[in-house]
Parts: C-alpha cells; sequence; structure tokens
C-alpha cells in the first residue's frame, strides 16, 4: 500500500518528514505539499531548505501541486473551478463564519490528483487503497478523524509514537534544522490577533495583500451588501483593527492545514 506523507510544512508534518526520511518511524513512500499559492514567504523558505536536504540525504521525494492558487481567485472573486467565489472562512454580520471550502479546492484535491499521478492512474480508473499520513500530535488530538475520501486512509504516525508538538521541536534540533513556522495562507481568517499583529510589523507586503483581500471580499457572499465579510473576527477593516496578544483560540480542523 503507497504511503503518502501530507506535507503542510509546518513543525509536525515537516518533524514526521525528517523521522520517516531517516527511518525512526515506518519510510513512507512520497511527501506531498499542496501550495495554495498564499502562504508565508517563511513557509516557502522552508520548503526550499527542504528539498535540498532531501537531495544530499535520501530524503522521500518531495512533490509540490501548485496549479491552484487561492490568492489569485480571491481577488477575481471565483474558486478554482471558475466559479463564483472561493470560499474562506471569513466572519459576517449575520454572524458567525461561511463555509469553509478553501482546504479542500486549495489542499485536498490536488493532493488527490497528485497521488493517483503518482499510482499511474488513468482518468476514472479505481486507485489502489493508500494511506494519507496526516502530522497531528497527541496535544491536539481531537483533530484525529476517519477518512471519508474514497480508497484513501488517514494515518497518524506521531500519534502512534505518543508524540507532541514539543516533541517534533526537539527533531530540529537533532537535524539542525530552523523550526518552521505554523503552516497557513497569509490571509487565513483563523489567525488570533498575535499572527496579525506579526504580519503587520514583520511582513509588509504580505500585510498589503491581506488588507486588499480583506476589502475585495467584503461583499463576495450571495447576500451580497447585506451580509458583509470581514478577515477579522472584530467585524472591522482589518487596516483599523487594534490587534491585542492573544494566541491561538481556534484552528481549520481538517487536518491538512497548520501542520
Amino acid at each position: 500500500m503507497m504511503k503518502i506523507i501530507s506535507l503542510g510544512l509546518g513543525v509536525q508534518s515537516t518533524a514526521m518528514y525528517f523521522l520517516s526520511s531517516v527511518n525512526m518511524i515506518e519510510r513512507a513512500d512520497h511527501a506531498v505539499f499542496a501550495d495554495p499559492g498564499a502562504e508565508l514567504p517563511r513557509t516557502y523558505e522552508i520548503l526550499e531548505m527542504l528539498q535540498d536536504w532531501a537531495k544530499y540525504n535520501n530524503g522521500i521525494p518531495i512533490h509540490v501541486t501548485n496549479e491552484r492558487n487561492l490568492l489569485q481567485d480571491i481577488m477575481k472573486a471565483q474558486n478554482s473551478r471558475g466559479v463564483r467565489w472561493a470560499s474562506i472562512p471569513a466572519f459576517t454580520e449575520s454572524g458567525g463564519m461561511i463555509m469553509r471550502q478553501c482546504t479542500g479546492e486549495y489542499k485536498i484535491q490536488p493532493v488527490i490528483k497528485k497521488v493517483r499521478e503518482l499510482h499511474g492512474l488513468k482518468p476514472r480508473q479505481r486507485m489502489p487503497k493508500t494511506e494519507m499520513w496526516l502530522g497531528i500530535t497527541l496535544d491536539e488530538i481531537q483533530r484525529m478523524k476517519i477518512s471519508q475520501l474514497p480508497r484513501i486512509d488517514y494515518i497518524y504516525p506521531l500519534i502512534e509514537q505518543r508524540m507532541s508538538r514539543s516533541d517534533c521541536m526537539k527533531t530540529f534540533k537533532r537535524f539542525n534544522f530552523p523550526i518552521p513556522p505554523k503552516s497557513s495562507c497569509v490571509f487565513c481568517p483563523y489567525h488570533s490577533d498575535k499572527n496579525w499583529k506579526e504580519i503587520k510589523e514583520k511582513l509588509p507586503e504580505e500585510w498589503e495583500k491581506c488588507v486588499e483581500i480583506d476589502n475585495t471580499i467584503r461583499d463576495a457572499t450571495k447576500k451580497g451588501i447585506n451580509d458583509k465579510l470581514y478577515l477579522h473576527r472584530s467585524l472591522t477593516s482589518l487596516e483599523k483593527v487594534q490587534f491585542a496578544d492573544q494566541q491561538e483560540l481556534f484552528m481549520c480542523e481538517e487536518g491538512f492545514c497548520g501542520l
């Protein structure tokens, strides 16, 4: 059975990649990073360093999918299929958040497409049973779930090894590799105020993109001006928000982002 690491390039999935590459846990066959075209700059730097490490250390082959660009699609107010509105879980004036489609369209589906390619399958040909390894640790065990994807089983090697996020941190010291930032799109509504503040103060170009996207999505629901959308939970234009220093309050539960 083919074993695929879902490589998010955050702490957990990157640590799992290292451990698997050197056979400290079972060795996977491939690692796939679904690039939505909107990750933080540091995440792309980590990708380049990991690819270099893999080249000289017999690392598990890393495959990058980047045919879909969430940033561009949001600016065009459409999804990856050209249909109006690429749905990120933005906050609404009527309460709550709109349905999240970004993880499925820009993370999960590209990974599945790549897995089919790695199997050498033709269109509509049935895929062999496949293991998808997700980098979830004991401190996030609530994010574990049973796969609803046909022919794909979710496997949690770090849970099996009883590893925590802090254990993953130690892995980077062992390999003399920098600790990756949490992987997420630069404009993700799940950011804490601490995340937003860091982007505003340290990444001016990315901050400008966030402000532009926040303004772009304002009237992007089917309800239009009757239910405006915001990136920040305060329902305030991002450029006007006074950020506090609270830590992450919640995160995407799909298991493909933030790892």
